[in-house]
């Protein structure tokens, strides 16, 4: 595909709707990923279409994506598996240099000393200075082995 055809191909994309993108993308492209938005629609049909005429992302960029997704979808199910532990309303408490330290888990995150955390590891960092397991830190995790 020439590059004029394909630009003009793409442009046309802005004037359609999500049915009329399904089926271009069927006519064009074979069969298509059911998608609610029609701006994504629109979108990924015409990276598709670029990609099919001029060759789409090399072999390690595509490794390396398939990487980085792997690593995402890990430490985001790592981070719901030890926040989901802890109800909103909990108080934990931890004892560190001879000062009590009081957390309150939220809905969204922790209330420590007046402020809102993401994360236990954050509030532990706070308090020691070192790097820990927030959860470990608060006694929600043994260290294996």
């Amino acid at each position: 595909m020439q590059s004029e055809t394909l630009e003009a191909e793409i442009a046309k994309l802005g004037n359609l709707g999500l049915s009329e993108l399904r089926a271009f993308w069927a006519d064009r492209l074979g069969k298509y990923p059911v998608l609610a938005s029609t701006e994504l629609t629109r979108r990924w049909l015409a990276w598709e279409l670029q990609a099919a005429a001029r060759g789409g992302l090399d072999t390690g960029t595509r490794r390396r994506l398939r990487q980085l997704a792997l690593l995402t979808m890990s430490n985001a199910a790592s981070d719901a598996l030890s926040n989901s532990r802890v109800r909103p309303g909990t108080v934990l408490t931890r004892e560190w240099a001879e000062t009590t330290h009081r957390v309150v888990a939220l809905e969204c995150g922790f209330s420590w000393n007046g402020q809102t955390w993401s994360s236990l590891s954050e509030i532990a960092l706070r308090i020691t200075g070192t790097r820990w397991s927030g959860p470990r830190f608060f006694g929600l995790k043994r260290r294996k082995g």
